[in-house]
């Protein structure tokens, strides 16, 4: 059986880099950053944060955060994860920061948000929540 599908690294016609490029079909898997989008909830004087229940950090605390999803908005995402992560329910007050991190192919985008309650507890990705 022969093997398919883009599995040579080459640069093609018209690029600049090299990518996986399939030498049959001249198919290119283009490999581009991850999104991660978050927020710095608060309420009163206070910020949730989540303590990592999974890798990479586990064990560390952190703001709400994660991978976008698609078809979504990136204020949209923050605020699933802060729902998923802390059984948070937020309201998004305004964009905080975009930060760039080319060493790991990642954006991330973080907005200002309020908790619209005190109640908060740990999802599957946390292992507490404070």
């Amino acid at each position: 059986m022969t093997e398919h599908g883009p599995r040579v690294r080459m640069i093609p016609h018209g690029d600049d880099r090299p990518r996986l490029v399939c030498p049959e079909c001249r198919y290119v898997a283009y490999q581009n950053p991850l999104i991660v989008v978050g927020s710095v909830p608060v309420w009163q004087d206070r910020i949730l944060l989540c303590r990592r229940a999974i890798e990479p950090c586990r064990g560390l605390w952190t703001l709400p955060a994660g991978f976008m999803e698609e078809q979504e908005t990136t204020s949209e995402g923050a605020i699933r994860e802060a729902l998923e992560e802390a059984n948070a329910t937020i309201e998004i007050d305004a964009l905080l920061g975009i930060y760039q991190l080319p060493r790991i192919s990642q954006v991330h985008f973080f907005y200002r948000a309020r908790l619209t309650s005190p109640l908060i507890a740990a999802g599957d990705e946390s292992l507490e929540v404070a």
